[in-house]
């Protein structure tokens, strides 16, 4: 008896080939480059038949000599990067300008798993065995799962499951969610391709290539998503994802199971939200079923479930389940019931005069108005869409708290906007201030720098001396920095901080600081070209060692240079910053005034601050403290930037 070298069963060695697969001894597999069957691998795994193959991996079925058993081994493969000669077994990078890209991939590969290997104990979570590096790239070995994943079942049945198979599906992957979460990692690709369903009834969870740590973010949260099941935090690089985003993933593949129907664009439901409960599909789904999937897919992280458990308490009906548009509107009542005893305690404490009282009432409830917001676009398509998103979710949510207030959003391309901030008679209530002339009735924003939000943002205390009046109201700032080229050879030493002075500064304006090349080059004794950011394709080109630049170039090099770029911090004894996107008001009407001054307070606030400099990637420093420190913690090249922040200095030039 002989065993097949393509599915491991035996059969008698008179016969040509294998009656169990067909497959002939020492044929070669469909891919010619995949391992040939019959392939060796670390003296003890015989490589068969192709289980499966995508963009960054091949997995094969193989024999484990050692225990006489099946396994799979999956081999890192990134396709573009890598190629093989036929029959040999021996990588071969053939683009040399990505072998630093590949070997960042292998690594996450191995990382794959060493984060799976740590839930081998978990019956609802696929086991590794083992991971090595062998012909020049890397293998993962798991156990062997016989049978079929759950998107693979779906398509056989060509219709939805029964609510029970359903609700079974989700609470496995819940378990195993459970487990991974507690130790701070998500998995960040939950959908119907990654839960297998075994013959012997086992349901598991699979694929942990996506997975990042959660809270230690010592690795760029890099794009990984599946169309329909991916929240649209994931569509960003520079995010906060966690827990609630695999929340949303599963609640997105229980929609899917439910209705047959995959769940429209996470993006696209930012924009227009037309997406049914799943009732409204299948009336024979509970509507608690169906508010609970749409809690844990609501597009507002902040509206989804935090936890698991408390997604698996929905769907088994433990507590009362709330509709998305039930649980706003509760929210806030409950911030509006908060608000108002707030005012009162605070009132009665300091024992303000009753005029006083009603004026911060008024300030709180605010009366029924209309308010125009003008900004100028920076010409970017892609920076502009995420800009007007991070807008629209910020008056969203104010107007959600004061419903009354009804707010017009225009968005302007500069030369459009300087003619119709200047010329045009009907002047917005909030605009954003470019550095041309403005409307003539300035609202005083005097009293937002004494305001509650102003507490938690250290940074304003210059913003009245720079622009000379307190008319103007500063949501960022950036600061100098210098970027190496490490594809171009390390030459910066280490952790040393690039000291940068005001003679390196030039061309100090209301709007930008650039860098004077030759004093940055003399501070750095460098020894090769250095080049200011009007040169940044040179930078790109790996035609220069390092550039001197704005924080505000940091996500265009983070995305044309990933991994092959190192960010030095500043360390100079006055750090010399600008402040970025600032509004100002117009004095039209009291009603109007009184609103205008609370948005842009609310402009402020931490949330307002994380939808504009964090979930939605805007090109400007959070001026907000708390998230100034999660964009920090987020983009861990900042790390230790902002540790000095008393050194900042916002001055213009003579």
């Amino acid at each position: 008896m002989i065993r097949c070298d393509s599915c491991f069963e035996l059969y008698n060695d008179g016969e040509q080939a294998c009656p169990k697969c067909g497959h002939v001894k020492g044929a070669p597999p469909k891919e010619l480059f995949h391992l040939y069957p019959g392939v060796e691998l670390s003296e003890r795994y015989i490589i068969g038949s192709v289980l499966g193959f995508g963009g960054f991996g091949i997995t094969y079925k193989a024999w484990d000599k050692k225990l006489d058993t099946i396994v799979a081994v999956k081999e890192y493969y990134p396709s573009g990067i890598v190629n093989r000669i036929p029959g040999q077994k021996d990588v071969i990078i053939y683009a040399a300008k990505r072998e630093k890209e590949f070997h960042f991939g292998k690594e996450r590969f191995l990382e794959e798993a060493r984060n799976m290997a740590k839930f081998n104990s978990e019956p609802n979570i696929v086991n590794v065995f083992e991971y090595f590096e062998e012909n020049n790239t890397a293998y993962i070995v798991m156990e062997y799962l016989d049978g079929i994943s759950l998107k693979e079942h779906l398509h056989e049945k060509k219709a939805v499951l029964d609510i029970d198979t359903a609700l079974k599906i989700t609470e496995a992957i819940c378990n195993a969610l459970s487990v991974i979460h507690s130790k701070g990692i998500i998995h960040r690709d939950i959908s119907p391709d990654n839960i297998f369903l075994c013959k012997n009834g086992a349901i598991k969870l699979i694929d942990f290539g996506a997975a990042r740590f959660s809270q230690d973010e010592s690795k760029l949260m890099t794009i990984i998503l599946k169309p329909g099941f991916a929240p649209a935090e994931q569509y960003e690089k520079v995010n906060k994802q966690g827990p609630w985003t695999d929340i949303y993933a599963l609640g997105a593949t229980l929609y899917y199971i439910l209705t047959a129907k995959k769940p429209d664009e996470s993006t696209n439901r930012k924009i227009n939200d037309t997406l049914q409960y799943p009732h409204e599909i299948n009336p024979e789904i509970p509507e608690y079923l169906s508010n609970a999937v749409m809690r844990a897919m609501a597009v507002d992280p902040n509206l989804r479930y935090r936890k698991v458990s408390d997604f698996l308490s929905a769907i088994h009906k433990e507590k009362k389940v709330l509709s998305v548009e039930q649980e706003r509107k509760s929210r806030k009542v409950k911030r509006a019931v908060t608000v108002i005893a707030s005012v009162t305690a605070v009132a009665a404490v300091a024992g303000i005069s009753f005029g006083q009282y009603e004026h911060q009432k008024r300030r709180e409830m605010l009366e029924d108005c209309s308010l125009t917001v003008w900004y100028c676009q920076s010409g970017d398509a892609k920076l502009d869409e995420a800009e007007r998103s991070a807008y629209n979710t910020i008056i969203k949510e104010f107007t959600t708290t004061y419903p009354n207030i009804e707010i017009d959003l225009i968005g302007f391309e500069e030369a459009q906007y300087i003619d119709a901030i200047t010329t045009r008679e009907d002047q917005p209530n909030i605009y954003e201030y470019v550095g041309c002339d403005s409307p003539e009735k300035a609202l005083s924003l005097e009293e937002l720098y004494h305001g509650k939000e102003a507490g938690s943002c250290s940074l304003l205390k210059d913003a009245k001396d720079y622009y000379g009046s307190s008319d103007y109201l500063p949501l960022g700032f950036s600061v100098p920095v210098v970027f190496e080229n490490s594809a171009s050879g390390e030459w910066l030493k280490k952790n040393e901080a690039v000291s940068v002075t005001p003679d390196m500064l030039s061309g100090i304006s209301d709007d930008t600081f650039s860098f004077d090349c030759e004093c940055v080059k003399k501070s750095l004794n460098a020894p090769g070209n250095l080049f200011v950011k009007d040169s940044l394709l040179d930078f790109y080109n790996e035609e220069t060692n390092a550039v001197g630049t704005m924080s505000t170039s940091y996500l265009d090099i983070r995305e044309k240079m990933p991994g092959l770029y190192k960010l030095y911090p500043i360390g100079s004894d006055k750090i010399y910053c600008d402040y970025e996107r600032v509004f100002a008001a117009s004095s039209l009407d009291s009603k109007q005034d009184m609103a205008s001054l609370k948005l842009l307070e609310f402009m402020l606030s931490d949330y307002a601050q994380d939808m504009l400099c964090v979930q939605n990637q805007t090109l400007d420093l959070p001026i907000n403290d708390n998230v100034l420190d999660l964009y920090a913690t987020v983009n861990i090249d900042f790390d230790g930037v902002f540790d000095n922040k008393d050194k900042f200095v916002f001055e213009k030039a003579d």
